[in-house]
C-alpha cells in the first residue's frame, strides 16, 4: 500500500501540471497525425519507376506497347522533353528515369510482317532499379508479341475471309482483345507480408509505431524530473525516516510513471486504429503486454537517469540524447530493413528496436501473444536492469 500511495502522489503531481498534458498527450497525437498525413500524401503518388518512352512508330503496335507498359506494376511510361539519345542517357544517369525506350519507325509494320524489329533501350543494369525496369520492359515486349501471335492464331482459326480488308479488321480486333486481356487478367495474385499489410499500411505502421516508441522515450523526462526534485528538496531524505525502503521508493515512482506511459501507449494505439486503420487490437493481449513492457522500461530508465543527473540540464541532455540515439538506431523514423545488415544488428541491441518491431509485428504481420513474448521480455529485462541500477545508485543526501 505504501508503494501505491507514493505512486498516487506522483500522479496527482503530474496532473496538476499543464505541461504534462502537452508532452504526454497532445504532442504524441500531433506528431503521429502529421507523419500519417505525410505518408498518405506520398502514397497517392505513383510508386512505380518512371521510364522515358519515345514512340517514333505511327502504327497501332507502338500504342499497344505503351499500353502494356502502363499495365506494369513496376514501371510507368513518361514522355521526356528531349528525345535525342544523349538527353535520354542523361535522364537515366541522373536517375530521373529508371530506363529509356525508343520505339523505332515501322515498328508495327515489321512485327505484322513477321519480322523482329529492335527497340532501343537505355538502362543501367548494374543498378537495382535498372534491372527491375529492364525486366518489366522485356516482359511488356513479350506480352505484345504474345498478343500478336494469339491474334494470328485466332485469325487463322476463323479463315477463310471474304476479303483481305475483313481479314485485317478481324486480326486487329483480336489483337486489341488480347492486349486488353493483359490489363484485366482473369486470375491475379496479390502478395502481402503475411497476407495482412498493404503498402499504405506499412507506411502508416512505421509512423505510428515509431512515434509511439519515440514519445515513450521522451516520457523518461517526467520520472527523472520528479525524483531529481525530491532529491534537491530533501524530500527523499525525509522519506527515509519512514518505513519506506530504497526499493519501495523507486517502485512507487516507477508505478506512477508506468501508469502514465502505459495510458499514453494505449491512447496512441487507439489513435492509430481510428486515424490510419492500423489493427493494434487484432491481438489485444499482445498489444497490452507490449505497451506495458514499453512503459515499464521507459519509467525505469527515466528514474535511473534521475539518480545519475545533478540538475535539470543534465536530465534534459541525457533524455534528449538518449531519445535521439534510441529513435534513430531503433528505427523510429525509418525501417531498419532499409539499412545495412550491420546497422540493423546494432539497432537491435537497443530496446527501442524490439518495441517498434513488436508493434509492427502486430499491425502488419498478424503477430499473436506468443510472438510478442520475445520483444516484451527483452523490454522487461532492460527495465529490471535499470530498476536495479537505480536502487543501487540512489543517494538520499539532498545535497548530492
Amino acid at each position: 500500500m505504501r508503494i501505491l500511495y507514493l505512486a498516487m502522489k506522483d500522479l496527482h503531481q503530474i496532473l496538476r501540471q499543464k505541461k504534462s498534458a502537452l508532452f504526454l498527450l497532445l504532442m504524441p497525437l500531433l506528431f503521429t497525425g502529421l507523419l500519417g498525413i505525410l505518408f498518405d500524401r506520398n502514397g497517392k503518388n505513383d510508386p512505380r519507376l518512371p521510364v522515358a518512352l519515345v514512340v517514333l512508330d505511327d502504327g497501332i503496335l507502338g500504342t499497344y506497347y505503351k499500353t502494356l507498359l502502363g499495365y506494369s506494376d513496376t514501371i510507368h511510361p513518361t514522355v521526356p522533353e528531349q528525345t535525342d539519345s544523349e538527353s535520354l542517357g542523361q535522364l537515366v544517369r541522373s536517375q530521373k528515369a529508371a530506363a529509356a525506350i525508343v520505339i523505332p519507325e515501322e515498328f508495327s509494320a515489321q512485327i505484322l510482317a513477321g519480322e523482329s524489329p529492335r527497340l532501343t533501350l537505355i538502362v543501367d543494369r548494374n543498378a537495382p532499379v535498372g534491372r527491375a525496369a529492364d525486366r518489366a520492359v522485356q516482359l511488356a515486349a513479350t506480352r505484345l508479341l504474345g498478343a500478336v501471335q494469339a491474334a494470328r492464331l485466332s485469325t487463322e482459326a476463323h479463315a477463310p475471309f471474304d476479303s483481305d480488308e475483313i481479314r485485317r479488321a478481324y486480326l486487329l480486333e483480336s489483337l486489341a482483345d488480347a492486349v486488353r486481356a493483359w490489363g484485366n487478367p482473369r486470375v491475379t495474385v496479390s502478395l502481402r507480408p503475411s497476407g495482412i499489410a498493404s503498402a499504405a499500411q506499412k507506411d502508416f505502421g512505421q509512423a505510428s509505431s515509431g512515434m509511439l516508441v519515440f514519445f515513450a522515450t521522451i516520457g523518461m523526462t517526467t520520472p527523472a524530473y520528479i525524483l531529481l526534485a525530491e532529491r534537491r528538496s530533501r524530500t527523499l531524505a525525509r522519506m527515509l525516516t519512514t518505513a519506506l525502503s530504497r526499493a519501495e521508493i523507486i517502485a512507487g515512482h516507477t508505478l506512477a510513471m508506468f501508469t502514465t506511459g502505459f495510458l499514453q501507449a494505449v491512447l496512441l494505439a487507439l489513435f492509430g486504429r481510428l486515424a490510419f486503420g492500423l489493427d493494434y487490437w487484432r491481438a489485444p493481449a499482445a498489444t497490452l503486454l507490449l505497451a506495458g513492457a514499453l512503459a515499464l522500461w521507459s519509467a525505469a530508465f527515466g528514474l535511473l537517469i534521475s539518480t545519475l543527473a545533478r540538475d535539470e540540464n543534465q536530465v534534459v541532455l541525457s533524455v534528449m540524447g538518449g531519445t535521439l540515439v534510441l529513435g534513430l538506431l531503433g528505427g523510429a523514423f525509418f525501417p531498419l530493413e532499409l539499412t545495412g545488415r550491420s546497422f540493423a544488428a546494432i539497432g537491435h541491441v537497443l530496446p527501442s528496436a524490439w518495441a517498434i518491431e513488436g508493434f509492427q509485428d502486430i499491425i502488419l504481420r498478424g503477430a499473436t501473444l506468443q510472438t510478442i513474448l520475445l520483444p516484451a521480455g527483452i523490454l522487461i529485462l532492460y527495465a529490471l536492469g535499470a530498476y536495479g541500477c537505480a536502487v543501487w545508485r540512489l543517494r538520499f543526501d539532498a545535497g548530492k
